[in-house]
């Protein structure tokens, strides 16, 4: 399999070949200009000539005009006459004859003034400037192109020689440039590589200028750090998980040690209260092991974001909360708000915030569910907030509360993991929104805000 060129030869090669084709068709263009102009100095010589001393001729005159070889050199004006009898002057015996055709016939016809070409023949090529004369007789004015020749095939050399050059400077020149452009590219390349061998995520690449290369500078640095932040919250979560786990687990081993050694000299109720912690023991390490997977995966991560009421996805968690919940009485006054979310992750959040509202607050508590609009018409936010009769949260620890495995004191009695909060807080975040845990107006309960910015139609209007 053939290797593929580096970036540094293809640039090489892309600026010699462009220089190179860029010079070919100037210097084509220069050789037909010079050319032309040649040709043209040519032409003007001939005219002046035909409409000069040759008009004045008269037919004796014309009759006595030596032969002139077409193998004189190439600056010679050469005359050349027809008479109507199919007679040729000036075109020395047993030599060939300027050519006579269909343009020449014309002059002679009467159709045009003057015929003015280039011919080719056996001695050369021959400019041609035909006219009528005096007497009827048909007039040739000729001119070797021989000496233009000669003089374009130096230009032509030179020409070569230009391109030739040209691309080698190019090729050079294209060399330093494109080592000069990539060193920033030698340099993420370099800093990567080291990063792979080292695993250090905290030695960023210096950037130098505002340009592309620059800018892909920047965006390596960016990930570099998304990549120290994402170690870093795997670090503590795996060091918060053991230390959650380490207490279940110990706790587990401990009964199951005594189940086994034990279980014979065990009275019948001690038997089935260690077998009861054991199942209540296990349900909560399954469901801890649960939420740090949950929460380990960024929510809903294999969930497509679609427009949606958030009003139906209310409702729905609502739903899902009576159901699991028929001992509690729920309330709700909600409202149309366009939202783009993952809906299974967004119901996820308010169901776990209203079984939060159940399991804290009072039997005969009445929870509400409300939804409202805030902003303005430039940045508008569907708010859904969830107010319960539970013991008020101290304002110290408002914040903490969404953090992994933290849990209140008064908490620590009722079943959970601690990470429900943490999981819905992660999940509102990484769709634009917020959350925030207040106290009720008259300070009998806690109310939680989650914000969502609403859908904002950005097409331009029809015509």
């Amino acid at each position: 399999m053939t290797r593929r060129l580096s970036i540094r030869t293809r640039l090489t090669v892309i600026a010699s070949v462009a220089v190179t084709v860029t010079a070919l068709l100037v210097c084509s263009l220069a050789w037909l200009a010079v050319r032309h102009a040649l040709v043209q100095q040519i032409d003007q010589q001939l005219r002046s000539l035909a409409n000069g001393p040759v008009r004045q001729l008269d037919p004796g005159t014309i009759a006595t005009i030596p032969s002139t070889p077409l193998t004189a050199p190439g600056g010679t004006i050469r005359v050349q006459v027809r008479f109507a009898n199919g007679t040729i002057i000036g075109a020395p015996p047993n030599t060939q004859a300027l050519p006579f055709d269909a343009r020449d016939l014309a002059v002679v016809a009467g159709t045009s003034s003057v015929a003015n070409y280039t011919t080719h023949t056996n001695r050369g090529t021959f400019r041609v400037f035909t006219i009528g004369g005096p007497g009827g007789e048909t007039i040739q004015l000729s001119r070797s192109l021989s000496d233009i020749d000669a003089t374009l095939r130096g230009v032509e050399l030179l020409m070569v020689a230009l391109v030739v050059g040209a691309a080698l400077l190019a090729a050079i020149a294209g060399r330093l440039v494109a080592g000069t452009a990539l060193q920033p590219v030698n340099r993420l390349t370099r800093t990567a590589t080291e990063i792979a061998r080292t695993q250090d995520l905290q030695r960023p690449i210096v950037i130098d200028g505002r340009d592309e290369l620059a800018q892909l500078g920047q965006a390596f640095n960016q990930m570099l750090t998304a990549l120290g932040q994402s170690r870093q919250a795997q670090k503590e979560l795996i060091e918060d998980a053991a230390h959650e786990l380490r207490t279940p687990m110990s706790s587990m081993r401990t009964n199951i040690e005594l189940l086994v050694y034990a279980a014979g000299r065990l009275a019948p109720d001690d038997l089935n209260g260690l077998l009861n912690d054991l199942d209540r023991q296990s349900t909560e390490l399954s469901d801890l092991v649960t939420d740090l997977v949950v929460l380990a995966r960024s929510a809903g991560v294999d969930e497509p974001v679609i427009r949606i009421d958030l009003r139906d996805v209310a409702l729905g968690a609502l739903d899902r909360a009576r159901a699991r919940n028929p001992q509690a009485h729920f309330v709700q006054q909600t409202r149309s708000a366009i939202v783009s979310i993952q809906p299974g992750a967004i119901e996820r959040c308010i169901v776990n915030l209203l079984d939060n509202a159940v399991k804290f607050g009072p039997a005969e508590q009445t929870i509400e569910l409300r939804m409202s609009l805030t902003g303005d018409s430039h940045a508008q936010f569907a708010e859904v907030s969830i107010a319960d009769r539970a013991p008020v949260i101290p304002e110290s620890q408002r914040a903490r509360i969404f953090e992994r495995f933290h849990r209140l004191d008064s908490a620590r009695s009722v079943p959970g993991s601690g990470l429900g909060l943490a999981i819905v807080n992660q999940t509102i975040a990484a769709h634009g929104g917020t959350i925030v845990a207040e106290p009720r107006t008259d300070s009998s309960g806690n109310i939680f805000r989650l914000s969502l910015p609403c859908y904002r139609d950005t097409s331009p209007a029809p015509a």
